[in-house]
């Protein structure tokens, strides 16, 4: 599992939304036992939310000069919230509680994505003698898939000859008119997961 951090990007944030997004990290930091000294300082940055809120009220008749001057009100506040941002992950220390009590939006953390086995091998032979082509559906999260085959029924002791390819589609060639093959696939995601569909068999012409 990845380190837990808030969100620091305030991008996305309508001037509205980022108004009352600050307001909300103030009033949870405030009187927070968490985070008895805050760098910058609460009061540092309400006075910077004040301006920003004064400036953006100002910038409601669209006036160009009161536009830039709420512009630059935002991007210095943006600058605060983030500089309190880094002191509070530096105090919760990884701490998903203190930090979801500091105000801040936690980033998200990548869901762990598991690989499933591809389903049953769909064997047809190909357009050459001694050709079989196999294949699966494919599987999301599957970074390859190996191609197993053997001209004997399978056992637990099988040695598979195997071929490893990043489609779900394979042709083996250079195999025995008139012979039986089992076929097999396995779907290989990341940190070594990897998934076996059930075994098929074909006849090759």
């Amino acid at each position: 599992m990845k380190t837990p951090k808030i969100n620091l990007s305030f991008y996305a944030y309508s001037d509205a939304d980022f108004e009352n997004k600050v307001a909300h990290i103030l009033n949870s930091m405030t009187g927070n036992p968490a985070f008895p000294a805050p760098i910058p300082a609460l009061a540092d940055v309400q006075a910077a939310l004040d301006k920003y809120r004064e400036d953006l009220i100002a910038a409601a008749t669209l006036d160009r000069v009161a536009i830039a001057k709420k512009n630059q009100s935002r991007a210095e506040l943006e600058l605060l919230t983030k500089q309190l941002g880094m002191y509070v992950m530096f105090i919760a220390r990884e701490d998903v509680a203190i930090l979801t009590s500091s105000g801040f939006t936690l980033s998200k953390q990548p869901e762990p994505r598991y690989i499933t086995n591809p389903g049953n091998v769909t064997l047809s032979n190909g357009l050459s003698s001694g050709e079989l082509v196999a294949s699966v559906e494919a599987v999301p999260g599957a970074k390859s898939y190996v191609y197993q085959i053997v001209a004997t029924e399978p056992t637990d002791t099988t040695m598979w000859e195997s071929i490893t390819v990043t489609r779900s589609k394979y042709t083996f060639n250079g195999l025995l008119p008139g012979k039986r093959y089992w076929v097999r696939v396995a779907a290989a995601g990341r940190d070594e997961q990897i998934a076996y569909s059930p075994v098929a068999s074909q006849y090759v012409q």
